[in-house]
């Protein structure tokens, strides 16, 4: 499933890739088609230990969602379970890593660009308003 969905020959992931085929790993994992050396692989490729755990937050949480959806069903078809938690363009059906951090600290905001304007146009909390 997952070499089929995504394959195996590549040189060098984005973030946003390496979380998406960590998640995807994760899934792997617990529907019979574990490939920890491509695990190992994906988080080789970071340097930065935050980097690493973001990738290790998204395997993590597909192995959940893939465990929980298998305890869902009776009887657990690998692919059904596959096409739940991961489209045929091999991205997560949903985000695969802000559910897996607390609150407000949410992968997506770590691309998003800075905000522009004047200070008095940023969203700032109530207590720092006068």
């Amino acid at each position: 499933m997952y070499a089929r969905t995504f394959g195996t020959e590549w040189d060098d992931l984005s973030r946003e890739e390496a979380v998406e085929r960590a998640f995807a790993l994760g899934v792997a994992s617990c529907v019979g088609d574990p490939r920890p050396a491509e695990l190992d692989r994906v988080l080789r490729d970071f340097d930065g230990e935050y980097d690493r755990s973001i990738i290790q937050l998204a395997y993590d949480q597909g192995r959940t969602k893939a465990l929980e959806a298998t305890a869902e069903r009776d009887d657990p078809e690998a692919d059904e379970v596959w096409a739940e938690l991961v489209d045929g363009l091999g991205e997560p059906r949903e985000s695969p890593v802000p559910a897996a951090l607390p609150g407000a600290i949410r992968e997506l905001t770590l691309t998003d660009e800075p905000p522009e304007g004047p200070p008095s146009s940023l969203d700032l909390p109530s207590m720092l308003r006068k």
